[in-house]
């Protein structure tokens, strides 16, 4: 299958396409809350993290000040017994923030190559918070991505149609020369093809979706030979 639209630009979310976070958010919060006096345990913390982004209210208009107080209210949410709830909110934050904190997927780097070998641009498109900027620039594979659309920055969330007119705004191109890629079907691919973009959800769990890119190493079968 080839895109009907010889792409010009591939789109990428980050956290769960790009990257991952190592160790895992829950493992994070139950070492770090330990540190504090929590005695939560790593499937507690789990439990409770999932909890309160379900819990999340729906808007979709954001500001980085939105995202600091979100955060800090899930860090009490699931770590309500913190000794110095402040201070384990900092060293979460600060965590988060730190190269050292996400690891890249193996099959991220050959994909850019890829890229760069056909003349095709890549972006960033992510929900993730300005931190998002200092992780990238930590990693030989990702520094080089500049253009990189964050809600916090832009004002708005995935899938706020408003985040993705911006994209085609700032890449100056038609919509449909955007491929979107993403591990979430309802923030990244479903609102990219409603915008117009193309999309691809890249499915990283063990149970595969029929449609769905099991790795990134999949994406050149669905890119024009001749872009």
């Amino acid at each position: 299958m080839t895109a009907p639209v010889a792409i010009q630009w591939v789109v990428f979310d980050a956290v769960g396409t790009l990257i991952f976070a190592d160790p895992p958010v829950h493992m994070a919060y139950h070492r770090i809350g330990r540190k504090s006096g929590s005695e939560i345990t790593p499937p507690l913390a789990s439990q409770r993290f999932k909890e309160a982004i379900t819990a999340r209210p729906a808007t979709l208009e954001t500001s980085a000040q939105q995202e600091l107080e979100f955060w800090k209210s899930l860090v009490a949410k699931v770590l309500p017994d913190a000794n110095h709830p402040e201070g384990c909110f900092q060293r979460l934050w600060e965590h988060f923030a730190a190269p050292s904190s996400w690891g890249v997927y193996a099959d991220v780097e050959e994909t850019l190559d890829d890229l760069k070998s056909r003349g095709i641009q890549v972006a960033i498109a992510s929900n993730f918070d300005h931190r998002l900027h200092t992780v990238m620039n930590g990693h030989r594979e990702l520094k080089s991505i500049t253009r990189r659309f964050i809600s916090s920055e832009i004002g708005w969330k995935k899938p706020s149609p408003r985040f993705f007119e911006a994209i085609v705004k700032d890449l100056d191109a038609a919509p449909s020369s955007i491929l979107m890629i993403g591990d979430t079907l309802a923030d990244d691919v479903h609102p990219a093809r409603t915008a117009g973009l193309q999309a691809l959800h890249v499915n990283r769990t063990a149970e595969p979706i029929e449609g769905s890119l099991a790795t990134l190493s999949d994406l050149s079968s669905h890119l024009n030979p001749e872009s």
